[in-house]
């Protein structure tokens, strides 16, 4: 008997379906993401040629439900691996230690190169039941029909060997007489939904690991595995034992600070837990609705982003969310507070409160998985709008390290503020542990020091005192930084921080037909409004 809650789920998604083809189309029910890596020489020059036909390749997929979700291409320097110099084995192995595959298995991880084992395209390798391809596209005429639907077969085609799809010469269960995406014909009729998959091909499809529900819960098993994703960038690699003993609350005390971050890996996995039927009927039923009011708004960069989600215990990182790789970590104490009015008789307005809030703070993190997902849309915004300034070389001190806190959607402090002033002169904001007895206490025990930064060549050096002190102001101090933003009391020691609680803001001002940013200060209206231009530009 289908409960009243799914129900209700389900009549939201077909009045969702119903009024919103677009939507329909763009969320289709399964996502396969997948992060494409250009392979360029050593000196980062000549890349390989790489093309994404993501419509085509769609619709390759379309009777399977599923979407190919390309995430922003990364760029490899290795010229023997774009030439076909060296096996793929090899490549694998060299592009792991370079910290270039993303995902834990989950993401197929797309190379494109010129040559695969000497070979010249246009062909692909792709990992049987494995999350790894090769494409070499060869050389032809991009806007050709032929050539471009020869580029969509062979990403459709090396992908179906990730999804554990064989060529029809090898599998009987595929007749050999129609078109197939594993077996011969036109190109453009290989790829045509009408016959690129057959039923059975779609069944093994949808047993895969790459193969998600658009909304993902993760389970505990899962959970444990995902939480430490470190393949976007470094997290516990670089933590150090004062922020641990805040994060897992509880006094950690190691001569090895590696020992100490191996703890911290154990103690992170050991908060995960399984959610509750309920509560991914809740959270399913307000995502949902986020999206479709995303849709509704032309937002389609953040509703085709896949919602995946890890639930922890209250004890770890005080119950706050934070992101880490693609996934939205939610503590039960969130998830109990923000869907208290959850049932089954729930008026409009209750609804509409559920969203506001809920909805509120999901999307807040799903900007964050966004920031790491798509970083150059984040830069143009941070740079072009905003005036900070980028830099992976600023010096930092001992005394800073020991005592920062590391924030999980914004672990990489590359973003400086220049003076409006003194244009030789910047400012570093870093989130610090306070003096504190015991466990360090998550929020209470943190302040926010801005550290005077001078520039020479290309690197920002720390200003000292007589004692060689890195010089240490507040917020306060700099109140032309602190009053230029929407809400100056949140989230201000990086604009990945800032950018989500504006966006959060921007989001609930859509649903509740509000202003937004009504009630700032003067001097925060020109980043609001650079703000609402960019989100309608990149978002």
């Amino acid at each position: 008997m289908i409960s009243a809650f799914t129900k209700k789920l389900f009549l939201l998604c077909f009045s969702v379906f119903i009024t919103q083809i677009s939507m329909a189309q763009k969320l289709k029910p399964y996502i396969l993401i997948v992060q494409p890596i250009v392979v360029q020489s050593d000196e980062g020059t000549n890349p390989a040629s790489m093309a994404l036909p993501e419509k085509l390749v769609d619709r390759a997929y379309e009777k399977a439900g599923v979407d190919f979700y390309f995430l922003e291409p990364i760029y490899y320097n290795n010229t023997k691996a774009r030439d076909g110099k060296i096996n793929l084995d090899e490549i694998i192995k060299k592009s792991k230690k370079d910290g270039v595959i993303r995902g834990n298995g989950d993401i197929i991880n797309m190379f494109f190169v010129n040559a695969v084992d000497g070979n010249k395209g246009p062909l692909g390798r792709g990992m049987m039941g494995g999350n790894y391809t090769f494409i070499c596209l060869g050389e032809g005429n991009k806007n050709d029909t032929n050539f471009i639907n020869m580029q969509a077969f062979v990403i459709a085609h090396e992908v179906g060997h990730n999804l554990s799809l064989k060529h029809i010469v090898d599998d009987p269960n595929i007749p050999d007489t129609i078109p197939n995406i594993e077996g011969d014909g036109d190109f453009s009729e290989r790829i045509n939904p009408k016959y690129s998959l057959t039923d059975y091909q779609i069944d093994i499809i949808h047993k895969s690991p790459l193969v998600h529900p658009r909304i993902e819960f993760l389970s505990q098993k899962e959970g444990e595995v995902a939480i430490l994703d470190e393949t976007f960038e470094a997290y516990f690699s670089k933590l150090q034992e004062p922020e641990i003993s805040a994060f897992i609350n509880e006094k950690v005390d190691y001569t090895d600070i590696e020992a100490a971050r191996a703890y911290a890996r154990k103690r992170f996995s050991a908060a995960v837990t399984d959610f509750t039927t309920e509560e991914k009927e809740c959270i399913s039923f307000v995502i949902n609705r986020v999206n479709k009011a995303l849709i509704d708004n032309n937002l389609n960069t953040m509703a085709n982003h896949p919602w995946r989600l890890i639930k922890i215990e209250d004890w770890l990182c005080g119950g706050f969310a934070h992101t880490r790789g693609t996934y939205i970590i939610l503590s039960q104490r969130h998830i109990d507070y923000l869907s208290k009015n959850w049932k089954e008789d729930m008026t409009p307005e209750e609804e509409n409160e559920l969203v506001e809030k809920l909805g509120g703070l999901l999307v807040h993190e799903q900007l964050h998985s966004l920031q790491r997902t798509y970083k150059s849309k984040f830069v143009d915004l941070y740079t072009n709008y905003w005036n900070f300034v980028e830099s992976d070389n600023i010096e930092t001190d001992s005394s800073i390290q020991l005592m920062e806190v590391s924030n999980p959607d914004a672990p990489v402090a590359e973003w400086v503020i220049p003076d409006p002033i003194n244009k030789s002169k910047f400012y570093w904001v870093r989130t610090l542990l306070k003096d504190y007895t015991g466990i360090p206490v998550m929020g209470k025990d943190f302040t926010d020091k801005v550290f005077t930064l001078t520039k020479k060549q290309d690197a920002y050096y720390l200003q000292r005192d007589a004692n060689n002190n890195p010089i240490a102001l507040k917020l306060d101090d700099i109140s032309f930084y602190k009053n230029a933003f929407a809400d100056k009391n949140r989230g201000i020691d990086h604009p990945n921080e800032i950018s989500a609680y504006m966006f959060s803001d921007y989001f609930v001002s859509l649903l509740t037909k509000n202003k937004a940013f009504a009630n700032q200060k003067q001097e925060a209206v020109k980043n609001s409004n650079a703000f609402i231009e960019w989100i309608k530009k990149d978002m």
